[in-house]
């Protein structure tokens, strides 16, 4: 099986609190952004607040729901 956290290569997860969102893992940022970016203009939402601690990103929208793009 691979092992992708030994692979040498950064992966992304994408999660929510707030709202029904499903978690995703993604091969970069940029699609994980991408990705909620999609699902935050599909829902009306807006975003307010980016928290930015380097490797780990809050999104803070409207509502109180929060998107959070983590590196593994």
């Amino acid at each position: 099986m691979f092992d992708y956290l030994n692979s040498g290569t950064h992966w992304y997860t994408l999660a929510a609190t707030g709202i029904k969102f499903k978690d995703k893992s993604f091969g970069s940022r940029q699609v994980a952004e991408d990705t909620m970016y999609k699902f935050i203009n599909k829902n009306h939402l807006k975003v307010n607040e980016v928290w930015d601690d380097k490797h780990f990103k809050t999104y803070i929208c409207n509502d109180g729901i929060r998107f959070y793009i983590n590196r593994v």
